[in-house]
């Protein structure tokens, strides 16, 4: 099982919200009042988390090995949602627990392969935009907080390539569902981004004061089209790897999806 050493990694690069987080440091005085806005709605988008294990544990009942890894990822995720929550009570705005229940969400059913791919997807996007976010933040103990969870992701989306590759390894005929999964998750802009919180219907973010806190501050802190190239070439390094063939670009992405798919079709 993957969980047996990936819960030894996880748990020897976690940080420790007490110890490594300096709170007395924080300078709320150089926090603008729409700064204070977009990390209470990503604090409440890190609630998702919960919905997320919802349909992890449903949709992969019969996989005892991803569903383990799934204790770790939930406990993870729920930290962002707590030390956001924690940073915005020492600078004053409080998130009461009353209003959350309007935020419950839950996820339709779907092709469990699709799913996982979709999140290794958003993994790597997520830990992209948390890195400009820390870079952009005007309040070091903040950009602090960003950094580390940027970091959680990306250890996050390493583990999700590892059941991807188990998948693989155990059913070959679930590459060409990953690869156009893939395909789909990569063709994002900053006006429509694409993460697991904002694809469904309704989604996530739909559901929060401002449902384009995303885009907003995407086009603030990574404006450009062509910003996205440190996720395509995660996500690119991946699908190369599964399929055996280099692929350099979305093109190339696509080429090999129909290769697969043609290879498929003869062998039925």
């Amino acid at each position: 099982m993957l969980y047996d050493d990936l819960f030894v990694n996880l748990e020897r690069a976690r940080w420790n919200l007490s110890r490594d987080i300096d709170w007395d440091a924080i300078e709320p005085d150089k926090l603008t009042p729409g700064w204070i806005f977009d990390v209470r709605e990503v604090c409440l988008t890190e609630l998702s988390a919960l919905y997320a294990t919802e349909m992890f544990l449903r949709d992969f009942y019969a996989d005892i090995d991803f569903c383990s890894f799934i204790s770790v990822w939930f406990y993870e995720e729920m930290k962002h949602h707590l030390v956001l929550r924690k940073y915005l009570e020492r600078v004053g705005e409080v998130i009461e627990e009353a209003e959350l229940p309007r935020l419950r969400l839950s996820f339709d059913e779907g092709p469990a392969i699709e799913t996982l791919t979709m999140h290794f997807c958003g993994e790597q996007r997520l830990a992209h935009w948390y890195t400009a976010f820390s870079a952009n933040a005007p309040e070091p103990v903040l950009r602090q907080i960003f950094k580390v969870l940027a970091a959680d992701e990306l250890r996050h989306g390493a583990a999700y390539a590892k059941y991807l590759r188990k998948a693989v390894r155990n059913k070959p005929e679930v590459l060409p569902a990953i690869l156009r999964m893939a395909l789909w998750m990569i063709r994002s802009t900053n006006d429509s981004p694409k993460h697991p919180t904002t694809v469904t219907e309704p989604s996530v973010v739909s559901l929060l004061e401002d449902p384009h806190y995303i885009r907003r501050m995407l086009n603030m802190y990574l404006p450009g089209r062509d910003h996205e190239a440190p996720v395509q070439r995660r996500i690119l390094a991946l699908m190369s790897e599964l399929s055996g063939t280099k692929l350099s670009s979305v093109r190339d992405l696509l080429t090999q999806i129909r290769k697969v798919e043609e290879t498929a079709a003869v062998a039925v």
